[in-house]
């Protein structure tokens, strides 16, 4: 009767176990009152989960809530309906690596105010100041947004956030 229910015990937690493991666990740096949850929760929703354990570390430029509030609803109900643009979207916003502020600075400095990653579409964003040393980035279109959040962080890497989204395009 004992090994019965221990057994019984066993099988509970291990069940228990697997539907935890089970849920998203991507971006959990990110809370539902974040001004950032939007961006997290289409994250979520893309099942990225193995795609950010892959990497190791990463580093994600998250655009913030209102970004998502003044694109017309229908064309990010297009987005999220589609996989393969939600990924690519989604993608654009993350590379690997984790690059904290002060690491960026480092990069900047380096670079005499000018440095470049690599989003994991393959696509070069380029980092670098404004006039007034604000954290700026131009995207595979030329487009810039800019730094609004630093450094949160994220149990993979570190998330940053940003005012628009990074287009993933050309």
């Amino acid at each position: 009767m004992k090994k019965v229910f221990f057994l019984l015990v066993l099988a509970t937690v291990a069940v228990g176990l697997s539907k935890t493991y089970a849920q998203s666990t991507a971006l959990k740096g990110i809370k539902d009152d974040s001004d950032f949850y939007k961006f997290a929760t289409l994250v979520r929703q893309a099942n990225m989960d193995a795609t950010l354990n892959a990497l190791g570390s990463f580093t994600m430029f998250a655009p913030d809530n209102t970004t998502f509030r003044e694109m017309p609803g229908d064309k990010l109900d297009s987005i999220a309906a589609d996989p393969a643009k939600l990924t690519a979207l989604l993608k654009a916003h993350i590379v690997k690596g984790k690059f904290t502020t002060n690491e960026i600075i480092k990069k900047l400095t380096l670079g005499k105010g000018k440095t470049t990653l690599t989003n994991l579409l393959g696509q070069t964003l380029k980092l670098s100041r404004t006039p007034d040393n604000k954290l700026l980035i131009t995207d595979a279109n030329g487009d810039q947004v800019h730094f609004l959040a630093f450094d949160m962080p994220d149990a993979h890497g570190v998330i940053h956030g940003i005012d628009h989204l990074l287009v993933a395009g050309k």
